[in-house]
């Protein structure tokens, strides 16, 4: 099932006597548990899992910001419901995320427990965050990576989808942005014209022991007419992962540390760029002109320099237009 076709099963519910109080679809006959879409009376949106008769839980109900869990014993339900409607899309996420976990399993504990985990493991992005917004400069980094998580996803080798979201270490503040089985990825980004890119510690070209490292340099361009949002491009990997049966929730916790939210991401939509041209170089080798922790003294720390990119050609792995 994709995002577009449960679109259109929100239209089609109807009063139905398995989920009683609630407006109410299946998601789908290829779905083993009887998994259901719904509306409360009170017009909220639900996820409403129907248990066999003779399955009882000894399960409280959980309330979390805009988010809710409840288990109704003479109905034999759990419901799990959206408080607040500015997060449909979100609750999408987490209905198609949950239906591709436990659509094929038939044992009752394991589908209840993957359903009651769900709502814990989706519900801090559902929280309505404070925070200061994020300058362009921080954006326009932001997608540069997001770029490169799009590229690994679509790359016809790449290996299991959730290796490639976990790989994604970049709004943690890791060492390099991507840390893959084989090698590690930094990625920068800059103005299709301007030819430097800032290293911002001695640790970002370090090398980690048996892998390599590629630094990435993303050139992107301005353009509030044909350009695209931060919103849209990540619009445009969740479908990927959803394509591709993964966890949706691991892209949401990575945003989220850089408190991007699904409610306040449209902020950014003043800011907009058209991809314009991607280069790959190799900084494992010694003849890599980079300062990092391990050939500087010990008495120097905090260190940041700006890389020359356009003397880098010797070191190009490859290069690519968008």
């Amino acid at each position: 099932m994709t995002s577009t076709e449960l679109k259109q099963k929100w239209s089609g519910l109807s009063d139905n006597t398995v989920t009683s109080g609630f407006r109410s679809l299946r998601v789908t006959s290829d779905c083993i548990c009887e998994l259901f879409i719904g509306v409360s009376k009170e017009n909220k949106r639900c996820l409403i899992l129907a248990l066999p008769a003779n399955k009882h839980l000894n399960f409280k109900g959980i309330q979390k910001e805009n988010l809710s869990i409840e288990y109704f014993l003479e109905k034999n339900l759990i419901v799990l419901q959206l408080i607040d409607n500015d997060y449909y899309d979100l609750f999408d996420d987490l209905i198609l995320s949950l239906y591709h976990g436990i659509k094929d399993i038939s044992q009752v504990d394991e589908y209840s427990n993957h359903f009651i985990e769900a709502f814990y493991r989706w519900s801090e992005f559902f929280e309505d965050k404070k925070s200061d917004s994020l300058s362009e400069d921080a954006i326009k980094g932001l997608f540069g990576e997001l770029l490169v998580l799009k590229s690994l996803i679509t790359d016809p080798n790449r290996t299991e989808i959730n290796f490639i979201l976990n790989s994604w270490k970049g709004p943690y503040d890791k060492g390099n942005d991507f840390e893959l089985e084989t090698k590690n990825l930094e990625v920068k980004t800059k103005s299709p014209s301007g030819i430097d890119v800032k290293i911002s510690s001695e640790f970002q070209l370090e090398v980690s022991k048996g892998k390599g490292l590629e630094l990435i340099v993303v050139s992107l361009l301005s353009d509030v007419t044909v350009g695209i949002s931060i919103r849209e491009l990540i619009f445009e990997i969740k479908k990927l992962v959803q394509e591709s049966s993964g966890e949706n929730s691991i892209l949401w916790k990575a945003l989220s540390q850089k408190n991007i939210t699904a409610k306040n991401l449209s902020q950014y939509d003043k800011f907009k760029y058209k991809p314009v041209a991607s280069i790959s170089y190799e900084c494992a080798s010694d003849d890599f002109p980079k300062l990092n922790r391990s050939n500087i003294p010990d008495e120097i720390n905090g260190l940041k320099y700006n890389l020359r990119t356009n003397l880098l050609t010797p070191f190009i792995i490859e290069q690519r237009d968008f």
